[in-house]
């Protein structure tokens, strides 16, 4: 069983609300820690991310109201549980099952992060503490997840003020949880359809899903029938249902051998609009209903199963099921293959998608195995794919290098990947994990090298220059001297970056002086 499908359940605290008070009782729940669903599911509905940063703040709010005021301490996302059923939970600290975790999150390099610079590791528990938790882990599940929508601007700077009055940066700090409750913004799903942005994304999104329905052979086109029923991309969208006549006829290619023969065979059909959504639209429940049209009905649960585990973000399905039904689908995908290049490409795209979520090595070789096909045989960056298809496949194939443990080869693919990607904010991202792919491989040389690239780049940084920082001060080999001379120069440049919490930590950590305007590195 892969990682991503483990079961690991969890003591947790669960309250109970009576009135204006709560009581606190136990209960034993299966799912993650939130940082390793956050690790797992980066992509997140905006919807979800609201009601995760609601449910934690509530939760730690409930505990608050519980008898004798009781602070919980160890408010960070290593103490959080969702559940599989969707839930958020804080852990039970006292519970003796889950000691071992309790003293992995009890760790110094863990806990200081999630309390100001200025507070000792094993410091007690107080109710500004928590507030100050709750805005580090807010930052964190931030900066670990890419939200779709993407926020919005003012959304943006609604949340950064949460953040800041909790971490005490601003002259009036929250004085209780409901405060921050309070500011939470509400997201709402039809406001999309205010953001022109998005409307010309719909037309693009019609204009795709209208060449499959040509490509249905006749078997598809567009109607206002089924209850007026649609596909919502901020515009709606009707197809109609297959002309019976046709399909009579049509379905005699079905069955025994199941081949693709042009336009006799109707679940080919299907399939092709079934991949529309699902690749192009992004609509997973809008796929399935097509693939429940069609006559194979191994086919349609083995992709059915592909597509229910990428919208839920895991496997559905036991590894060994999943796995079996992945090989299933591609032999199936390969006796069908249609004569169009970019067709073949969309069934490797899917077959991609499915392996992608597999986190094992056997993943991780399947996903490298098809890409490798891809560029082999249709050429990854041809006129098959378009610019937003060929990041999806390299993400797929930086992440099998990373599996694999093959850092280096991920943080090329990267690089490659900033040649596709014009949005300064996801390039910044772009740099940071490559710097952190070459650290971690040994090659120090080239984090720095890269960090000097992405600073040229966004001179606006200050995540790199941090970065920049650490990876100096960290190497031996390079004299205190020189150390002390870069950070000046940054110093001098960016003043406010002496203000910032990683930049405290670092003056710890390598004894860095400031006097004036000259620095000092002491080890």
């Amino acid at each position: 069983m892969t990682e991503v499908s483990k079961k690991t359940s969890y003591d947790v605290l669960r309250l109970i609300e009576h009135g204006k008070s709560c009581y606190i009782s136990s209960e034993n729940v299966e799912g993650k820690t939130l940082v390793k669903y956050l690790k797992y599911h980066p992509a997140l509905e905006k919807s979800e991310l609201y009601e995760i940063l609601r449910e934690i703040t509530r939760q730690l709010e409930l505990i608050h109201r519980c008898r004798g005021n009781p602070c919980y301490q160890y408010v960070n996302p290593y103490s959080m549980i969702r559940a599989d059923d969707g839930r958020i939970y804080y852990l039970d600290m006292k519970s003796e099952d889950g000691k071992e975790h309790i003293r992995f999150m009890q760790r110094r390099d863990i806990r200081e992060y999630f309390l100001p610079s200025d507070e000792k590791y094993y410091q007690h528990a107080s109710m500004e503490l928590d507030i100050y938790g709750l805005g580090r882990t807010f930052q964190y599940i931030l900066a670990s997840t890419e939200p779709e929508p993407h926020l919005s601007r003012r959304e943006e700077i609604r949340l950064k003020k949460i953040i800041s009055k909790a971490l005490g940066n601003q002259s009036s700090n929250y004085s209780s949880i409901s405060d921050i409750q309070k500011q939470i913004p509400t997201y709402k799903e039809k406001e999309k359809r205010q953001n022109s942005s998005r409307k010309r994304k719909s037309l693009k999104k019609l204009c795709i899903i209208g060449s499959f329905v040509l490509l249905a052979g006749g078997y598809l086109f567009w109607q206002t029938l089924e209850r007026r029923k649609s596909v919502q991309v901020s515009s709606k969208v009707s197809v109609e249902k297959t002309d019976q006549k046709t399909g009579k006829n049509a379905g005699k290619g079905i069955g025994g051998a199941g081949r693709y023969n042009g336009n006799n065979n109707p679940d080919q059909a299907y399939i092709e609009l079934a991949m529309a959504y699902f690749l192009d639209v992004g609509d997973a429940d809008k796929s399935m209903e097509y693939l429940k049209k069609m006559k194979d009905s191994k086919i349609t649960e083995n992709l059915g199963i592909l597509i229910a585990s990428y919208k839920e973000h895991e496997m559905t399905v036991s590894g060994t099921r999943y796995q079996k039904g992945m090989q299933e689908l591609e032999n199936w995908l390969a006796d069908n293959k249609p004569e169009k290049k970019e067709l073949q490409v969309k069934y490797l795209r899917c077959l991609i998608r499915g392996y992608g979520l597999m986190n094992g090595k056997k993943g991780a070789d399947e996903v490298l195995r098809l890409v490798n096909k891809e560029q082999g045989n249709n050429g990854m960056a041809n006129k098959h794919l378009d610019k937003e298809a060929e990041k999806e496949l390299r993400k797929y194939e930086a992440a099998a290098y990373e599996k694999k443990g093959e850092r280096e080869k991920a943080a090329e693919v990267y690089t490659d990947l900033l040649q596709l990607e014009p949005d300064s904010k996801l390039r910044e991202q772009l740099y940071k994990k490559m710097v952190l792919l070459y650290e971690k491989s040994g090659r120090k040389d080239m984090a720095g090298e890269i960090c000097r690239q992405g600073m040229n780049e966004l001179k606006e940084s200050e995540e790199l220059k941090l970065r920049h920082i650490r990876i100096l001060c960290a190497d031996t080999s390079i004299s205190r001297e020189e150390c002390a001379q870069v950070i000046k120069g940054y110093l001098t440049e960016y003043p406010g970056l002496s203000e910032t919490e990683e930049f405290k930590k670092l003056q710890k950590e390598y004894e860095i002086r400031r006097e004036g305007e000259e620095v000092w590195v002491g080890r």
